[in-house]
């Protein structure tokens, strides 16, 4: 039997389905809680999936996807970042597609350079791209589009002997799949405010076959990367469309 709020309205589904402590992580001020931020009930992902399996698009603002999304925000402390709201953070289909949107909403083009981490894992990516590390004995080389950090492996190794780290420059920072995995205080440092974070949900294993990503930034930088993303489906083929774009030359 379904709910009713004031003036009659039943309720969603995945409203009902989100668990009070759910509910509580989305709903707590920065700040409030000592712990971890709670993960997504097994309720909301399973309407999520049960939804995606159909075949049906969602669109950011619905309300299973604006849940995931706040949830998401609320889990960076566990890796060190600020909190954001769900205007901070985009749910992707993988941690590459998080990359691959991001880049071209900086308006990473060929040649474009960077500075920090070597691709490592999105090395093919960065080759399809033709995205160069800035070389520091260059004469006349250009101020690079975007310094990347990979966090998910160790980037202090794969840094050292190259380009001095242009920090004035969008920062990308690609996490991998910590959130909703570690025991840890939440703790957040200030400095990485301005950084775009992308990473994966594969840990989210009620998901399954889906592997989902995100990217997380200040609202003003997403709505640019978000233009990119196709609003339309996580699941559809727009990843293949906005590569013969930018193939292409077409830009947003």
């Amino acid at each position: 039997m379904s709910r009713r709020r004031k003036g009659g309205m039943s309720m969603s589904a995945v409203e009902m389905a989100l668990s009070w402590r759910a509910r509580a992580a989305i709903e707590a001020e920065p700040g409030d809680r000592p712990g971890p931020a709670a993960a997504p009930s097994p309720e909301l992902l399973a309407s999520l999936r049960h939804h995606l399996l159909a075949g049906e698009t969602h669109y950011p603002d619905r309300p299973g996807m604006v849940d995931l999304r706040r949830l998401v925000g609320a889990a960076l402390p566990g890796a060190g970042y600020p909190e954001r709201g769900a205007d901070g953070v985009l749910i992707t289909a993988s941690e590459g597609e998080s990359l691959f949107v991001t880049l071209l909403g900086l308006g990473a083009g060929k040649g474009a350079s960077y500075t920090g981490s070597a691709p490592g894992r999105h090395s093919r990516l960065f080759d399809w791209m033709g995205l160069v590390m800035a070389d520091p004995d260059a004469a006349d080389h250009e101020a690079p589009a975007f310094d990347y950090t990979d966090r998910a492996h160790d980037a202090a190794q794969e840094t050292r002997g190259r380009v001095e780290r242009d920090l004035s420059v969008p920062r990308i920072h690609a996490i991998g799949d910590p959130l909703f995995r570690s025991d840890a205080a939440a703790h957040s440092d200030d400095a990485l405010a301005k950084v775009i974070v992308i990473g994966s949900l594969d840990g989210l294993a009620a998901m399954q076959p889906f592997r989902l990503g995100f990217v997380a930034a200040p609202p003003k930088t997403l709505a640019g990367i978000t233009r990119w993303k196709q609003a339309s489906s996580i699941c559809s083929p727009a990843p293949s469309q906005r590569a013969a774009l930018f193939a292409l030359g077409v830009r947003p």
